[in-house]
């Protein structure tokens, strides 16, 4: 037979981090189908809802009401540093950081608290597709 060969091996363990390479690597050798609670505890999802759509939809809104530019660094920078080492994460986050103070997200920010409102960050920028 074939071994999974749509990124689930190279995946599956990053996701569920180290502590759980023996549970791990046990479903992908037997295939086997877990529950919820199961995906949870090996770290798989960050949460079991019952109200799944409701929640997402609350976590959404949250996400999508912070800055752009923030989200879109974390967002990188996480899945940059899988890969390398924790220097090499420190300098591209730094590298970001440079560039997101150029955007009006912080003082939005500072303003914003400052009068005790929601900020209302602008759109992130489209990158040119060279």
């Amino acid at each position: 037979g074939l071994a999974a060969d749509v990124g689930t091996l190279q995946r599956l363990p990053k996701i569920c981090g180290g502590g759980n390479h023996s549970r791990v690597c046990e479903l992908c050798f037997t295939g086997e189908i877990f529950d919820a609670n199961e995906a949870l505890r090996i770290g798989f999802v960050s949460r079991v809802s019952d109200r799944v759509m409701d929640d997402a939809l609350a976590l959404c809104q949250t996400i999508a009401s912070l800055s752009p530019v923030a989200v879109y660094g974390t967002k990188r920078s996480l899945l940059y540093s899988r890969d390398h080492t924790v220097q090499e994460g420190l300098d591209h986050i730094a590298l970001h950081n440079s560039l997101a103070l150029m955007t009006h997200d912080i003082p939005t920010a500072i303003v914003s608290a400052k009068q005790k409102q929601k900020p209302n960050f602008e759109k992130m920028p489209k990158f040119a597709k060279l």
